[in-house]
């Protein structure tokens, strides 16, 4: 499950407003017709994995009753992640975005593309290996939420970036997940947020070994605490008739 998915004083919340709101990023039917193809999955579903500690799922076995909800451990990087920062070639560009755009994004954006600073940002979505091309052409990856007061990073997008040895900047946000450990969020509404970015941009490559180096440590504090669920998967084998 990677959606935002809580259930809060009776009432459902998806990307944390309530269901039927309107907003630039998903369409409300979109979002009804999601959670209606959950729902018509129950009967086949025994538990849902998240990746680390996101999404919350905030009381989602009241809702959906009988639903169980199992963290796994966040992915190793491999060795390349430690040593890509050094044979990558020179990046081209300050900042790259990647992701589908909003009116927030569009608006943080042009304030970065009038202030002297280099940013890309490929039209719609990409391919991994396209979005990993375009991390490695940029200093710094940018996470700008869809719309303000948007509460969570994007955690694959920060492990996608180290993977390629490039550290994340979250503008906006105030989330304290695991991953927010690993990733430096600059609030925009400071007066000088466009240069503490600039400042960033001086010093990736430090930021880049700060980073990984933080991701590793949490990683591995959070799979000691929250093993792989290898008790799922034993049961569903057995229940399914499924040698593992």
């Amino acid at each position: 499950m990677t959606e935002h998915l809580d259930f809060e004083h009776g009432q459902v919340f998806f990307h944390g407003a309530p269901l039927g709101s309107e907003n630039d990023y998903m369409h409300p039917v979109t979002v009804f017709a999601r959670l209606k193809h959950l729902l018509e999955c129950l009967p086949y579903i025994r538990g849902l994995f998240v990746l680390g500690d996101l999404p919350e799922l905030k009381n989602i076995s009241m809702m959906l009753p009988g639903l169980e909800v199992r963290s796994i451990p966040f992915p190793k990087l491999d060795s390349m992640a430690l040593t890509g920062i050094d044979i990558v070639p020179g990046p081209a560009n300050d900042f790259v975005f990647t992701g589908g755009m909003t009116e927030h994004r569009e608006k943080i954006l042009k304030v970065l593309s009038t202030r002297n600073s280099s940013v890309v940002s490929p039209p719609g979505y990409v391919s991994r290996r396209r979005r990993n091309s375009f991390n490695q052409s940029s200093k710094l990856i940018l996470n700008i939420p869809q719309r303000e007061g948007w509460r969570w990073l994007s955690l694959m997008r920060i492990v996608a970036g180290l993977q390629v040895g490039r550290a994340t900047i979250s503008l906006g946000t105030h989330d304290a997940s695991q991953i927010a450990s690993c990733c430096t969020q600059v609030d925009v509404k400071k007066n000088d947020w466009v240069y503490e970015l600039q400042q960033c941009v001086a010093d990736w490559k430090s930021l880049y070994l700060r980073d990984i180096e933080s991701y590793s440590l949490m990683a591995q504090a959070f799979e000691e605490e929250h093993p792989f669920p290898h008790d799922v998967v034993e049961y569903w084998s057995i229940t399914d008739r499924v040698c593992c």
